[in-house]
């Protein structure tokens, strides 16, 4: 009966936990930043443009997309300490659940009145859009290695 010298490191101690970690915190960080300035841009043109049914629609638009944004490096710091394909997997559950979402609203108030789509179409749009870019600018910027040897 031999005892293994090298155990397997816990959770916490393995290199890609960090790693995952730290790259969601500079994700979502320079996200959230871009997603404030273009909030407040698409807000601001959607009251401009379309009045009180524009500042409807914008507000709804920029609370989703943030929202969704949000999940996607909230999934990321949830899974960091699974394996790196468990944080895979969670990636890509929380992307197909974003469009889940967004369906169902989309269906749920097809054709409303009760805010103007078109603003509330932009809003979202940029905002997401904005997000990504966020992700992406956050990610190259903390330098972090995404491939292990």
């Amino acid at each position: 009966m031999s005892q293994n010298p090298d155990p397997a490191p816990a959770a916490d101690e393995q290199p890609h936990v960090r790693t995952v970690l730290r790259l969601a915190a500079a994700m979502q960080r320079t996200a959230l930043l871009v997603g404030a300035a273009i909030s407040v841009l698409a807000i601001v043109l959607s009251v401009m443009l379309r009045g009180v049914p524009g500042l409807i629609g914008a507000l709804i638009g920029v609370v989703i997309g943030l929202g969704l944004g949000f999940v996607g490096t909230a999934v990321m710091k949830g899974t960091a300490r699974a394996t790196p394909g468990g944080v895979m997997v969670g990636a890509l559950a929380s992307f197909a659940g974003k469009f889940v979402v967004l369906l169902v609203f989309l269906l749920v108030f097809r054709g409303t009145t009760l805010f103007d789509n078109q603003t509330f179409a932009f809003s979202l749009l940029g905002v997401t859009l904005g997000w990504i870019a966020g992700e992406v600018v956050g990610f190259v910027r903390a330098k972090a290695p995404s491939v292990d040897v």
